[in-house]
């Protein structure tokens, strides 16, 4: 039974330039669980476990759901986190132009997944986590940091396609692979 999530990817440039500021991030001493470069993403929806029999399913959906949209551009720019400055948890970079594409691409892919079970997303924000803080320590450093790169310019990137991967977790972070490759259009 797959871990699975939705996601679109990302270019490498765009890539490159996160993982640039995850350096930085980590030169402020913060405790932080970087996220690999390779798995970075714009995170659609969290499925969690998936039945093996469900997958072609959740595939079909996903088809139904990217075929009324058309490639578009997502400007990737600044630095939040959740849940909120005082309480970092997640270290993310936000999608500022293409913004309201990704949310109605994701209200498509949670009206479609809904026929099949699964539970809307509330309050969803589009972004790519960067990195989870693990502790509180050189918090103050961390948050001026993250308050310098607010507005940084990450770059455009095409969204093309939608993507169903799985998660297979490891003692040394997460292993992505793809289920299902669905282009828009």
């Amino acid at each position: 039974m797959p871990r699975a999530f939705i996601a679109i990817d990302i270019d490498e440039a765009v890539r490159q330039k996160l993982v640039n500021v995850q350096q930085q991030l980590t030169a402020t001493g913060a405790q932080l669980k970087l996220v690999e470069p390779g798995n970075i993403h714009v995170t659609m929806k969290f499925l969690g476990d998936v039945p093996n029999d469900k997958i072609s399913a959740v595939t079909d959906a996903l088809r139904v759901a990217a075929s009324g949209m058309q490639p578009f551009d997502i400007n990737v720019r600044g630095i939040g986190v959740f849940p909120n400055p005082r309480y970092m948890r997640v270290i993310w970079a936000g999608v500022v132009d293409g913004r309201d594409a990704v949310i109605a691409l994701q209200q498509n892919i949670d009206r479609e997944l809904q026929k099949l079970g699964f539970s809307p997303e509330r309050d969803f924000v589009p972004h790519l986590t960067l990195a989870r803080v693990k502790t509180a320590k050189h918090k103050e450093q961390l948050a001026a940091s993250i308050r310098e790169m607010g507005n940084m310019e990450f770059g455009i990137t095409r969204a093309q396609a939608v993507e169903l991967m799985q998660s297979t977790l490891t003692p040394k972070g997460p292993i992505y692979s793809t289920l299902a490759h669905i282009e828009l259009g």
